[in-house]
């Protein structure tokens, strides 16, 4: 069964698999000449989202805009441009010709329509619904908190900020890494932006307990983002919305006995980065990770499971990320002395195995190779390869780990 899109069918279910036009308003059916909607998934803001299929049946979300209003058509073209430049496993994929134009029949204005990756799995409201509204424990959080702070940076870098982060625009899939949607109210902070700001023309997004002050009044910055992350990992601390533990008095969250056991540096960095000024936040992104990172060994068993959320995220080479971060992070390791032979592992061979560990598992691979090292320091070069193999999940990338530095 295929579904007609024209908001003015009154048919839009009685097509077949097999139709072109659909029978109720003769509308085509196929997309865009390659897509054909199967249902609907959801309707929110000015835009309905429904899965449709490819050529290849490759299941896909549309995302149809509903009212051609030239701001919402600027902010959805604006989407469509983000997503595209964007690429980072985090990030739903968007292909360069995804976005086009749809004419239903008998409708002069056409369908704005923009394709994307479909993501599989439940948004983190929905999961602690289903958990029974408990809370997560504070080292799980910090893990998800290092994740999003990594995506966060890739959105900065190309001088983009959400505006909109929160519980249900974060997604969690069936392997447990998580993925930022909805970029429907992304900005560019650029030239333009900064100069309808000056004039109050930029409309401030809202949402209760994730949304800075700063932002309410049409001023984001990119640390508003840092405040509705912060917002989020309260959530997922307490299992409560934060605007029902804010204290206006205070203008801040007074959240720390509603989540006791978190430790005191954790809950530190939250309150650095839901303070009120956005000068008072981190400055980056990179700093909130850090910051994680530094924390993490006071949380039992995170520093060995750190990584795994970052397993399926493969950068390509030559272009990691965390290169300059692996060299830094290098500097005051203390590295094991050996005799000089072809089972020697040298400074320089170390380095090598972080980054190209990093490809695989992420930037956590130079806590997994200091760990290697600090437990067994006479490890051979065929014993730390062996070693740090095994923390791909990807056997046959395993072997590509390995051979690449043979």
């Amino acid at each position: 069964m295929n579904l007609c899109i024209n908001p003015q069918c009154q048919n839009p279910n009685k097509n077949s698999d097999t139709m072109i036009f659909c029978q109720g308003c003769g509308s085509e059916l196929l997309l865009d000449g390659r897509y054909r909607v199967l249902n609907e998934l959801g309707q929110g803001g000015f835009a309905t989202t429904y899965e449709v299929s490819d050529s290849n049946s490759h299941l896909l979300v549309l995302k149809v805009l509903m009212d051609n209003h030239p701001k919402y058509v600027e902010l959805f073209q604006q989407e469509a441009r983000v997503l595209t430049i964007l690429n980072h496993p985090g990030i739903p994929k968007v292909e360069p010709d995804s976005y086009f134009l749809y004419f239903p029949n008998g409708r002069e204005e056409p369908l704005h329509c923009l394709v994307m990756e479909k993501v599989e799995g439940l948004n983190l409201e929905q999961y602690i619904h289903q958990r029974g509204n408990r809370p997560l424990q504070p080292k799980r959080v910090l893990r998800w908190l290092a994740e999003l702070s990594l995506i966060l940076e890739k959105v900065h870098e190309h001088n983009f900020f959400h505006r909109d982060i929160k519980p249900t625009n974060i997604m969690l899939k069936a392997n447990g890494s998580l993925v930022l949607i909805d970029f429907g109210t992304a900005r560019e902070l650029n030239q333009s932006y900064i100069k309808k700001q000056a004039v109050g023309e930029i409309t401030g997004v809202v949402t209760a307990g994730y949304t800075p002050m700063e932002q309410m009044k049409g001023r984001a910055v990119l640390q508003s983002d840092f405040y509705a992350l912060g917002g989020t990992a309260i959530f997922l601390l307490t299992a409560q919305n934060p605007s029902n533990l804010y204290s206006f008095a205070d203008n801040r969250f007074n959240w720390h006995e509603a989540a006791p056991e978190v430790p005191t540096e954790f809950a530190n960095l939250i309150d650095c980065l839901t303070a009120f000024s956005p000068t008072q936040r981190p400055r980056t992104a990179r700093e909130i990770y850090n910051e994680v990172i530094t924390i993490a060994p006071s949380l039992q068993g995170l520093e060995e499971n750190l990584y795994s959320d970052y397993i399926s995220y493969q950068p390509q080479r030559l272009q990691h990320p965390q290169s300059s971060l692996i060299d830094r992070s290098l500097q005051n390791t203390v590295f094991p002395t050996q005799s000089s032979s072809i089972s020697e592992v040298t400074p320089e061979f170390i380095q090598r195995c972080c980054q190209e560990l990093a490809e695989f598992i992420g930037p956590m691979a130079t806590i997994v190779c200091k760990r290697a090292l600090a437990q067994n320091p006479n490890l051979t070069k065929t014993e730390l390869l062996e070693t740090l193999a095994e923390k791909i999940a990807n056997p046959q990338q395993a072997f590509i780990f390995k051979q690449r530095l043979s």
